[in-house]
């Protein structure tokens, strides 16, 4: 509903006064309209919802009535006003009270899931629970009328020219232009997923999931070391069971010696559950991650959901401060990372040794307290927060059945290292005896695509990582970032260059083969295919169907480094094909890493004279420069791209 609060505080539509024939009626209609359609916002956010329910009647009624006169004085000759200089207002302001008819209607059948869910609270007896599935199911149909009269008013305001709007207000007109379609996106988001949510959800049938609890202050390939794990059961939309443990007791059960990833040798002499997420494509991590934990006694499960602090603490603004009375400790979203992170750090038991454990009991109280809610308002905040963490990569899931795990491939939600017939770029670190570190490193990327008059393309991409600590009151900050690195790009990229890394190959702590080590197949076949570099140390292997660039970064407090790779891509432009009069086109992806808050990404792409640029998408095109610039941040995967033509 922002989107409303926007329209009605821009006054967007008074830049229609100077309609002649029928500006008074109109101009008070469209007066009533935004009146009604604010009053209607404050009743809602105040919970009167019958007041509510009634204002976006009203509006309704009085936008129509606007429309209406406004037909009468030219009806579909009303729109060629757009053409002629001085009466284009009137056409915008036909499309303005029609865009606010669309949204008065749209409020009414939000404002009543709105208060279904706010009258829920205590209508629920004792122990009964809330099924998410039942409410999902009670709100979809009214959601969808919403979503057909949003989508209606997005068109109208598509026909509004931004000149006619005064000055003061173009710039409130422009964002919410702007914001609409994300909001229509993510009302489109929850009916596209129904099925997807019913599957997880226990709907058809009983589900067991590992969750895994990843620290993303200590950096691992699909978000962050795994320091504590649970067992939930959903059924019919309602969780049945909890359990948190501390991630070394399950490890401790575990019979097998698996030899593990080079890089993890340094730190774990055995491979196990706590170091399972080694690939960047979580699908292979997470059936490692369930490998592991069946070989330990564990329960087979259906599949695998992980989740960072950074969930955790919007999980903590929804469901409010969680007191944990055996630890004296009170943590809110405010608090969670530092009183946390010093709990297991510093002040955990030392005769008990478990120093995850206060971890584990919050998050226990946390998800308890959330899905155990009998207010559905909360419900539908948790939700919000949920889809937000997927949307994210804060939170990822995979599940062994095939068609599921399609539908959440579909969804953005698996962790995948994607596909892609372009260029690509995903930077991968994982944290190796760099404490909790990642939590106060800043990171820019640059990536640079030159394009050759013959149309071959060499990229540039030089990593800046930022050490902020050294002068904070906990240790774990002060300490060095040790990060094996690696980047993902096209597969067959051919490397012309490499610096900034350290040169380390570290020996292996035991004899694997005398001691009758198991090798696992993929770490196997990932650690033949290496070729090192001689120059720069940089290891170079094929992984997730891209090429890697792996060496180890190290960062000290109150410093930076920077690395930096140029490499040959395996593909080029076609300039042959623009020269005989067709087009071709460049595309980049740049997949941010699971678990990671937002590098800063600039990149540039360089062409020449021959080549212009006829369609664009996302960044800017300098046009003398024959440049094109994106800048950014990477809180999510982005997709960027041109089409080039010859320049006439």
């Amino acid at each position: 509903m922002v989107f409303l609060a926007f329209l009605i505080a821009s006054g967007i539509f008074f830049g229609m006064r100077k309609v002649t024939d029928v500006r008074s009626t109109v101009l008070q209609d469209g007066e009533n309209g935004y009146e009604n359609l604010s009053k209607a916002m404050e009743s809602m956010q105040s919970e009167r919802f019958g007041v509510s329910l009634n204002r976006f009647n009203d509006a309704h009624e009085a936008f129509s009535h606007g429309v209406d006169s406004l037909s009468l004085w030219g009806g579909s000759l009303l729109d060629l006003t757009r053409f002629v200089p001085g009466l284009s207002k009137v056409a915008s302001g036909k499309y303005m009270l029609e865009a606010g008819k669309h949204f008065a209607a749209a409020g009414i059948p939000l404002a009543r899931i709105t208060e279904e869910l706010a009258l829920s609270k205590g209508a629920y007896t004792q122990g009964e629970k809330i099924s998410l599935l039942n409410l999902f199911r009670r709100i979809k149909i009214p959601l969808g009328g919403a979503l057909a009269e949003l989508e209606a008013g997005n068109q109208a305001l598509r026909e509004v020219d931004i000149e006619d709007i005064p000055k003061e207000k173009q710039a409130q007109f422009s964002l919410v232009k702007q914001s609409l379609p994300t909001f229509i996106g993510l009302v489109k988001s929850f009916d596209q997923h129904e099925m997807l949510f019913e599957e997880l959800l226990g709907g058809n049938g009983p589900r067991k999931y590992l969750f895994l609890l990843q620290n993303n202050q200590e950096m691992r390939a699909t978000g962050g070391f795994i320091g504590s794990y649970a067992l939930m059961d959903m059924e019919d939309g309602v969780m049945r069971r909890f359990f948190v443990d501390g991630i070394f007791n399950p490890d401790g059960q575990l019979k097998e010696n698996i030899v593990p990833p080079k890089a993890i040798q340094k730190v774990s002499a055995a491979w196990s559950l706590h170091d399972s997420n080694w690939f960047p494509d979580f699908p292979v991590s997470a059936e490692k991650a369930m490998f592991f934990y069946e070989k330990t006694g564990g329960p087979t499960v259906d599949g695998v959901i992980t989740l960072t602090p950074t969930v955790m603490q919007k999980l903590l603004s929804v469901t409010g401060p969680i007191t944990l009375p055996q630890y004296g400790l009170t943590v809110d979203a405010d608090n969670f990372i530092p009183i946390i992170q010093e709990q297991v750090e510093v002040k955990y038991d030392r005769e008990e040794n478990q120093p995850k454990k206060v971890l584990a009991d919050l998050t226990a109280l946390l998800l308890e307290k959330v899905f155990d809610s009998q207010d559905k308002m909360t419900l539908y905040k948790v939700a919000e927060a949920l889809v937000l963490g997927l949307n994210e990569k804060q939170m990822l899931i995979y599940m062994r059945h095939p068609e599921t795990e399609a539908l959440i491939d579909e969804a953005g939600w698996s962790g995948r290292v994607l596909e892609t017939e372009g260029d690509y770029l995903s930077v991968i670190h994982t944290n190796i005896n760099g404490y909790k570190t990642d939590g106060v490193i800043d990171e820019t990327l640059k990536h640079k695509a030159e394009i050759g008059e013959d149309g071959s393309i060499i990229d540039t991409v030089t990593i800046t990582r930022t050490h902020r600590g050294g002068h904070t009151p906990y240790e774990w900050w002060n300490k060095v970032n040790a990060d094996y690195l690696r980047v993902y790009v096209p597969l067959g990229s051919e490397l012309l260059s490499a610096k900034g890394a350290t040169w380390e190959f570290p020996e292996a702590p035991l004899d694997y083969q005398a001691l009758g080590f198991r090798r696992d197949a993929d770490v196997l076949r990932e650690e033949n295919s290496i070729v090192i570099d001689e120059k720069s140390g940089t290891r170079m292997y094929p992984d997730a169907g891209k090429t890697v660039f792996g060496a180890w970064v190290y960062v000290s407090p109150q410093e930076s480094v920077t690395v930096e790779y140029r490499y040959r891509l395996p593909f080029g432009i076609d300039v042959k094909k623009i020269r005989d009069g067709g087009v071709a086109s460049y595309a980049m992806l740049y997949q941010k890493q699971s678990g990671s808050i937002g590098s800063k990404l600039f990149s540039t792409v360089v062409f020449p004279e021959k080549l212009g640029v006829i369609w664009q998408m996302n960044g800017n095109l300098i046009p003398y420069d024959r440049e094109w610039k994106l800048e950014t941040d990477l809180k999510t995967d982005v997709f960027a791209g041109m089409v080039f033509g010859a320049v006439k």
